[in-house]
């Protein structure tokens, strides 16, 4: 079951990571402004890129722990492929209107479900697998202060963007950043 779980989750990470690329359609004529006229899309595509290949890898690392897999860490997964399905829809629409609040918000709230998913995966998986269960919450940001920040982050970042739409982008971009720099199983082999 477990190597069933990895490969649906890479074509699913796989496929959605194309169709994120596919919202970007080509100009009709050779201009580069043309292009230019895109860059908040590509903005928006790049925070997306990499907060899902970010947790692309913490996912491949704690499947790679984990050797007994239930059905609730079937059903985990599957939460986590469901909200993350949905990336390249809100992608698409806050990439085209990125200061509207609407759009914004519905993909922080995309966003941060996609990450509530990952964190109980990750509590399933700690649980059914208790010989590593220390490391697999650490990579999973499955401790107290880890929890704190993440939701009084996402929490306040909601309330502001409903002020400042555009506060979304700031708060994603450094969170991306944050993953890449400080990732915790970052010398782990792949």
């Amino acid at each position: 079951m477990k190597t069933r779980i990895e490969a649906s989750s890479d074509a699913v990470i796989a496929i959605v990571v194309t169709i994120l690329v596919l919202e970007f359609k080509s100009p009709d004529t050779p201009d580069i402004h043309l292009v230019m006229e895109n860059w908040r899309s590509f903005l928006v595509y790049i925070v997306s890129f990499f907060l899902i290949f970010t947790t692309w890898y913490d996912h491949y690392q704690l499947f790679k722990l984990s050797n007994k897999m239930t059905k609730n860490i079937f059903w985990a997964n599957a939460f986590w492929l469901f909200f993350l399905s949905i990336i390249p829809f809100t992608t698409s629409f806050a990439g085209k209107f990125p200061a509207y609040r609407g759009a914004s918000l519905l993909y922080l709230a995309n966003i941060f479900l996609w990450v509530i998913s990952y964190v109980y995966l990750t509590y399933c998986l700690a649980q059914s697998n208790p010989e590593n269960a220390g490391k697999i919450k650490q990579i999973g940001f499955l401790n107290k202060q880890d929890l704190i920040i993440f939701i009084g982050g996402g929490l306040l970042s909601f309330f502001i963007s409903w002020f400042i739409p555009i506060f979304t982008w700031v708060v994603l971009a450094l969170a991306s950043i944050f993953t890449l720099v400080f990732n915790r199983n970052g010398n782990a082999r792949i």
